[in-house]
């Protein structure tokens, strides 16, 4: 579920004055107008009993007139300042207090007339078709079935032992496949990338695949991990691979984040924005200028988008900034271009 889902929910259910109460704000009243909006006080011990609006609006806007809250803020903001948690906290808060699954689709349960209307309304919107599959917890075992075992063939790409250790990395004899966790923003287990077991590969082999298939779409790889790190330095590089994450954890560097691709998912844009940090794109050598400037407008005016361009052919054709790390830090330092 995002977060504009969850909002609709709210809306919808009138659930804005249970959700403060929940917060433990003081004086809770609804205020009719044109649009409508209810006032309230931050918790004990504030004694304003105004200090919070929170617009009756589809954004839930929020103001908190005697505490700083940053730009742009709406109720997630609130519950994150209030309960002192970060926003995929402050969605899995409200989540639990509603009653619902963090990872429930509410779309799903649309009658088949109203999805192919909104399938429809999408395609008239020349919105690019994402997957809607939802993402499922599994269960923490199935990496037991795996072997807890490092390897050499990482370790030559510049990702050390111990951080395979702490990325989970494991090897699938059934498969002969590196077997790579993939996890959400809350840490849950949701899905199991394997990589070929191969050096050497030839046209037919498969270098990755989903051995436990999970949606690439909803899920901005390492950000459990990262969170903390990004939001103190104030910067996310942002690489296509799970290899660009461990090449950079191997040489000290911890927030990054990867979009298994190279093109933003909403759901993915949505969880960096929430950062509220600059974001550094850096993608490999085969992607052309355009291309990521085409992703870098994707982002709402108000974040701050850098990204890495190789100009002077630092990289080999199709190399990732990260395969080599003396080269990655002559790249942020000299090739790092602002979009705005």
């Amino acid at each position: 579920m995002d977060s504009y889902q969850l909002k609709e929910y709210i809306i919808e259910n009138n659930k804005v004055e249970f959700i403060l109460q929940e917060l433990g704000c003081q004086n809770v009243k609804y205020h009719s107008s044109s649009s409508g909006y209810w006032t309230c006080g931050n918790p004990p011990p504030s004694d304003n009993p105004q200090a919070i609006t929170v617009y009756n609006n589809e954004y839930l806007n929020v103001v908190n007139y005697t505490k700083d809250m940053g730009d742009k803020t709406d109720i997630f903001s609130l519950i994150q300042f209030i309960n002192k948690c970060n926003f995929f906290e402050a969605m899995l808060w409200c989540c639990n207090e509603l009653g619902l699954d963090y990872y429930h689709e509410p779309t799903l349960e649309l009658p088949e007339s109203l999805r192919i209307t909104k399938m429809l309304m999408k395609m008239k919107s020349n919105d690019e078709e994402e997957d809607d599959t939802p993402i499922k917890v599994l269960d923490e075992n199935i990496l037991s079935y795996y072997k807890p075992y490092v390897n050499d063939m990482f370790l030559k790409d510049g990702i050390n032992y111990s951080c395979q250790r702490e990325f989970e990395f494991g090897y699938d004899e059934s498969t002969n496949r590196i077997t790579l966790p993939i996890r959400s923003e809350l840490g849950d287990l949701i899905g199991v990338k394997g990589r070929l077991f191969k050096e050497e590969l030839s046209e037919y082999d498969l270098k990755y695949l989903y051995i436990e298939p999970c949606n690439k779409s909803k899920v901005l790889y390492n950000i459990h991990r990262s969170h903390d790190y990004i939001k103190e330095k104030g910067y996310a590089f942002v690489g296509e691979s799970e290899k660009f994450c461990a090449q950079l954890w191997s040489a000290g560097i911890k927030n990054s984040v990867a979009i298994a691709g190279h093109k933003f998912s909403k759901k993915q844009i949505e969880l960096l924005s929430r950062l509220c940090v600059t974001v550094v794109i850096c993608f490999d050598k085969d992607i052309q200028q355009s291309e990521i400037e085409k992703e870098c407008d994707k982002f709402m005016e108000g974040i701050r988008v850098e990204y890495l361009l190789d100009v002077d052919g630092l990289l080999g054709e199709k190399e990732a900034p990260s395969d080599n790390i003396e080269t990655f830090n002559k790249l942020v330092s000299n090739y790092k271009f602002l979009y705005r």
